[in-house]
């Protein structure tokens, strides 16, 4: 897989298919993954932030300002936090200022998970991994998440943005190429791996699992009711 500047690659497949595996590679956690394969290789100088699929991964002891202001890239230490620069940042994640001033265990589940965004997105690094980044998010709030994940790619930053999930709803909006990741029945082999467009997804010319995927979503429900 590859994955250019200004481009959504979007990670679809249900657990155990081997999306956490996947990403855990791309980060360097599991360098042994690739010792037979291939390898991963970058541009030199380039920076990727992860958006870790669990909230744990927020500090419980300090406010959540304080833990976006130690992900400023351009902050020193002598300097005061830019309380601009942090707004930005949980508004792009859909979060209000006071914000700011919570402990995690003060938020909710969907508020701590955009924060994992909002970390990410103050980085402002090259490559953003989101990771199942609207798990628990309510749709009206999820929806502008993903658009802005997307106008980070497709606008004038051009960032190269992974978007790893298992709902096909919100991924397939903003992708420009999806990857399918299908479990297989014998635990000792590779999951099935599908290249495919958002536009082939919709158009009826993906693989059957990805068609499923796609013909899974509620809104698709009564269309296939009625063929039936």
């Amino acid at each position: 897989m590859t994955i250019k500047k200004g481009e959504v690659l979007g990670i679809i497949g249900t657990s155990g298919s081997g999306k956490s595996v996947l990403i855990n590679s791309l980060i360097d956690c599991l360098p042994s993954v690739f010792e037979l394969s291939g390898s991963i290789k970058y541009d030199e100088e380039t920076r990727i932030s992860l958006v870790p699929q669990s909230v744990e991964a927020l500090n419980p002891t300090t406010k959540i300002g304080d833990q976006l202001s130690q992900f400023d890239p351009h902050k020193k230490w002598y300097h005061s936090k830019n309380k601009m620069l942090i707004n930005s940042a949980l508004s792009q994640a859909q979060l209000p200022p006071v914000v700011a001033d919570r402990y995690p265990y003060q938020l909710s589940g969907g508020m701590a998970k955009r924060v994992m965004s909002a970390l990410a997105f103050i980085q402002d690094t090259d490559i953003i991994i989101a990771d199942e980044p609207s798990c628990g998010v309510n749709d009206e709030l999820a929806q502008p998440l993903f658009q802005h994940y997307a106008s980070l790619a497709h606008g004038p930053k051009k960032k190269a943005i992974i978007m790893v999930s298992h709902d096909l709803k919100h991924v397939i909006d903003i992708a420009d190429r999806i990857l399918v990741l299908q479990s297989t029945a014998n635990s000792d082999s590779l999951s099935i791996i599908e290249h495919t467009t958002p536009n082939e997804i919709k158009q009826g010319n993906s693989q059957f699992y990805s068609q499923a995927l796609w013909c899974a979503l509620p809104e698709h429900w009564s269309h296939h009711d009625s063929l039936n």
